[in-house]
């Protein structure tokens, strides 16, 4: 709530509080409202203090306003029906000035204490029901809370396991490229600088094959039209010695054996 406090000459110096009459809501009500004074350049630098008469004649203890020029409506205004305030301010070296006395009121209210019956059953059945619900609700709020910090941990270790084995991968590939480079200059190395490069038993370059290099029997020294082949020995590399055989003479062989 607002107040300006305004000097004015009327013969004297008063100074005028607008608005004058303050209407400060319930009796007996507290921490609600609160008064902020927009006090003259002339209480620069003055202390400032709030005084309230009730209705009765009482006077309440003085309120020093705060760094904000401001005081809480306590029970000290709303404690009785109505009453007067005024501001005083005083500088400590003389100076001392005061408003025009204003007034306040408060409105009545019910009875609140010594004689409220106690709430219904129903009543406070439903404030437990409220309270219950709230209660359950914070229990289910931590749950999905703890939830959800589960899964992001599961998410972000399945976010690492695809990490490494892209990684593995990575290496995997890396590992068969550099093989791959590997055979690409051995089979570079077999290959001959001129003709058809061929491939044949593992061997690289322009082959020559030989009888044992395909397992068939060697051409005897003396070929003979008709005869048979008959392996006489084997060499240490496994090559074979043969000669021929006439059919009359295997059957002698053969008869002899």
């Amino acid at each position: 709530m607002q107040i300006k406090i305004t000097p004015r000459t009327l013969g004297g110096t008063e100074f005028t509080a607008q608005p004058a009459r303050l209407h400060l809501g319930a009796q007996n009500a507290e921490g609600v409202d609160r008064l902020v004074f927009q006090l003259p350049a002339e209480w620069a630098g003055c202390s400032i203090t709030l005084h309230i008469r009730h209705s009765d004649g009482t006077l309440a203890a003085p309120l020093v306003l705060d760094a904000a020029h401001s005081a809480p409506v306590g029970r000290s205004f709303t404690g009785w029906p109505a009453g007067q305030w005024m501001l005083a301010a005083t500088d400590g070296s003389g100076y001392t000035a005061y408003t025009r006395p204003g007034r306040y009121d408060v409105y009545d209210i019910l009875p609140t204490d010594g004689t409220e019956e106690e709430p219904s059953p129903s009543v406070y059945e439903q404030f437990i029901a409220q309270v219950s619900g709230q209660a359950d609700a914070a229990v289910q709020a931590a749950q999905n809370s703890a939830a959800s910090e589960a899964n992001a941990a599961r998410q972000a270790q399945a976010a690492a396991d695809a990490a490494e084995r892209a990684a593995l991968n990575g290496s995997r590939a890396a590992t068969s490229a550099s093989r791959a480079e590997s055979a690409a200059l051995r089979a570079e190395s077999f290959a001959p600088e001129d003709g058809t490069l061929l491939s044949v038993n593992g061997k690289g370059g322009a082959v020559v094959l030989d009888a044992q290099d395909v397992g068939a029997l060697p051409a005897p020294v003396a070929p003979q039209v008709g005869a048979l082949l008959r392996v006489l020995s084997i060499r240490s590399d496994g090559s074979l010695v043969v000669d021929t055989v006439t059919p009359a003479a295997l059957k002698t062989l053969l008869e002899a054996t």
